[in-house]
Order: C-alpha cells, then structure tokens, then sequence
C-alpha cells in the first residue's frame, strides 16, 4: 500500500522555471458605422463573451451618478419592452449580461452561445441604445442604494475606504467623490436620458469579442449594428483637478468601534510611467501576498489582523497606492507604526535575494493564470488598449519581474514610498 507522506507546511514547494509563451493577440476590425470590433481566438466550446465599451464613466458626469445609474437602469427595460420580457427571453436561450459602470467606462458584457447570436443580439443592443428609464424601477434602484448605504455607514473599513479616496483625488473629483443620500435622492429620469443620448453612442462604441470563432460573430454582430442610426457623441472635453489633502492623519469617529480600519497612502504614478511595473513589484514585496513583509509583521508575528493588503491601482487619468487593514482599536496605533517601520526598511536598504526570487516566482505564476482562457486574454487586451499602450506592455512586465534588482527595487522605495507623503485615515476612534 503506497502511503502519501505528510506535506511539511515549513517548507515551500520548489520553483519551476518560468516558460515563456506567445500571447494570444486581437485582430481589429471595423463594422458598419466605423465601430471598431477586436476579436480574439480562443477556447473549444462554442461559447463566446461580446464587450460592448462605451468610452464615458462617471468622468463625463454632468449630474452626480448619472454614469452608475444610467448603467443600472439599462436592465430595467426599454421604450419597447419591460425588463422582465427581456430577461426572460436571454433565460430561455441561456444567454447571460454582465454590467459594468466604472469611473473611465462603461458597458455590458454578453455570454452565449454561437448558435443563438441572431436571437440575442438585437435585444442586447436595444437595452444598450434604446433604455426606458421607467420611473417606478428607478425609484427602488434608488431606494436599494439608500439602504445599502446606511449599512456601509456603519462599517469602519468602507467609512475609512470613502475617506482616503475623497483625500487622495478631492471630494469633487470623480475618483474622489463619494455617493450621498442627497445625490441618490436628486436623480430624475431625464437627467439619466441626457447622460445615456450624449454618451451611449455609436461612435463612442468599441466591441471586444472573445472565444470560439469570434470572427463568425462579425456578420452577426454587422446585421443587428446596421439597424441602429449613426450618431456622434456630443460631449464636452471635461478636466477634473486633484485636490489632495495634506499628508498626514485624519480621524474618522465611531463611538463604540471595536476595530479601527485603517488605510494609508497617496497619489502615484500610473501604468503608463517607466517606474510603473517595478513599483509593482515592490508593492508585492511590501504587502501585495500572503508572504508579504505586512502579513509576516502585522498578521503572523503581532497578531492584530487577519489580513492586511497594499495596492498600487490605476486609473486611465490618475493613481494611487494604499495600504488597508482593519485591526484591533487597542493596537490600531502600534499597528500604523508597524506599517511606517516596515515601509521605511524598504527605503533603509536592499531587499534579500531570497525575499526577491520568492515574490519573482509568486508574480510569475499569477502572470501565466491572467493569460488563462478567451476571456482572460480579453481582459488583459482591454487592460492595455484603454490607457493607450500595447502588447509590449506584457513584455515589458514580464522582463522587468524577472530582471529588476536589489537597488532598483531599494531606489524606487526612495523616490515613490516616503511615509512622510502619506495620508493616514483611521476609521472608528
């Protein structure tokens, strides 16, 4: 009888060597109304995701959440059938939407399969170019919002989360901003119509499509596009300036908290700088994993967290880095000098080669799993075509995880992580 000996849990598994491999890469198209398509080839079933882009979020706001709520309201029906209608019809031939409403863009996402396109397509257009914005439904989508939001009140780590973000960008700014009951509460329908006829145009349309034989979707996706009319966006060019506050603390009170949430950081560069990706991986270095200094300090050696995490994230316009935890209200304060100390060891000296090679093989694997699947390769197309790069991106990451060193590493924690430059919110004292 073969008996598997005990996995000894001190010890980590080797290290394969990373293999590199060739990138799946779009094909671009253009479809009636000079509507630019990218298809992507990929995957066995005859199974395939249709990205419906539209190029405005909530940057392009004249009204506060015009660009959420608009979003969320296509699925409410149109000016020719209710929602209930249309969500049956995509039920019966399986299909499936996702939607997505974010600061830079907008859109919906279509699962199905092959053989159904000519049933579903039309539909999905008419909730993306003809929505009704019915009265009754935007009223509980508001009211859901409003009692969402007296939950979140109440907990530390989302009033610490709307105060950094308010902090970093500026509470005017659309990064920045934060929802309000009051805001909720003003929205009307036509204001949601003005935003959708300005924005949800053809002309301020992209499509991604992803999976098995994409490019047999394109007659299909032509047919039902030539039925909508051309329109042109007619939006202003709008700029939203940072507003940073100071470094430095600021306290958000809860009588009562047990737990403090902290998050602590600043405005950074973003994926179109040359420090970009090395910060990267300094940032996984510092709290971006579960071996990460900040989990080895503040979770496996102090005890004052089950989890603490750091981040450098993107937008199209602007970024910022944070470090977020929620602790105990009694070592919230030893759990920020922990969290300095441990930043101000990366400015102090060099990383360890061990330390390195060990976030090296960590990032390497998650690098292979985000190349995973059509729809994954999608992702990581839109992830560089909508801040204006290309595929050398990837090749550039990927030789700069595998190449940077010690110093770079130690010289990029002096020019970008100075504590000093920090903005410290605790939530709950």
């Amino acid at each position: 009888m073969n008996i598997t000996p005990p996995l000894n849990r001190q010890q980590s598994p080797p290290a394969a060597p990373f293999e590199a491999f060739e990138i799946a890469q779009v094909r671009a198209h253009q479809l009636v109304h000079n509507i630019p398509v990218y298809t992507l080839e990929a995957g066995e079933q005859a199974v395939i995701r249709i990205d419906f882009v539209i190029g405005s979020g909530s940057w392009d706001e004249e009204v506060r959440l015009a660009a959420s709520l608009t979003n969320r309201m296509l699925q409410e029906g149109t000016r020719l059938r209710a929602g209930r209608e249309i969500a049956e019809q995509l039920d019966y031939y399986g299909a499936y939407l996702q939607y997505e409403a974010g600061a830079d863009r907008s859109g919906m996402s279509l699962y199905t399969l092959h053989k159904h396109l000519d049933a579903v397509l039309p539909t999905v257009l008419e909730l993306l170019f003809q929505p009704g914005f019915p009265l009754a439904e935007l009223e509980t989508t508001v009211r859901n919002h409003l009692q969402q939001l007296e939950v979140d009140a109440q907990k530390v780590s989302s009033m610490a989360r709307r105060q950094f973000m308010k902090s970093v960008f500026g509470e005017e700014h659309p990064y920045g901003y934060q929802t309000l009951a009051e805001d909720l509460k003003a929205v009307r329908p036509d204001q949601l119509a003005r935003y959708h006829k300005r924005h949800y145009t053809t002309d301020n349309l992209t499509v991604v499509i992803a999976g098995w034989q994409p490019e047999a979707a394109l007659a299909h996706l032509n047919k039902a596009l030539a039925e909508l009319s051309p329109c042109n966006a007619d939006k202003p060019i709008r700029e939203h300036q940072l507003q940073t506050a100071a470094p430095g603390r600021i306290e958000v009170p809860k009588a009562g908290a047990l737990q403090h949430a902290l998050r602590i950081g600043k405005p950074m560069i973003g994926k179109n700088d040359p420090d970009y990706v090395g910060l990267k991986v300094l940032n996984t270095l510092l709290g971006g994993y579960f071996g990460s200094r900040l989990m080895s300090n503040l979770r496996e050696e102090k005890g004052y967290t089950y989890g603490v995490g750091s981040a450098v994230m993107s937008y199209e316009r602007a970024a910022f880095f944070t470090i977020a935890t929620e602790v105990g209200s009694d070592v919230s304060e030893a759990a920020i000098a922990e969290i300095v100390k441990e930043v101000s060891l990366l400015r102090a000296e060099p990383v360890g080669q061990d330390e390195l090679d060990a976030v090296r093989s960590y990032l390497q694997g998650v690098y292979l799993s985000n190349f995973d699947g059509a729809f994954a390769l999608a992702d990581r197309f839109k992830d560089v075509h909508f801040f204006g790069l290309d595929y050398s991106y990837y090749d550039h990451y990927i030789s700069t995880v595998q190449s940077i060193t010690p110093e770079q590493l130690h010289a990029l924690a002096i020019k970008h992580l100075d504590p000093a430059t920090f903005i410290t919110v605790r939530a709950g004292s």
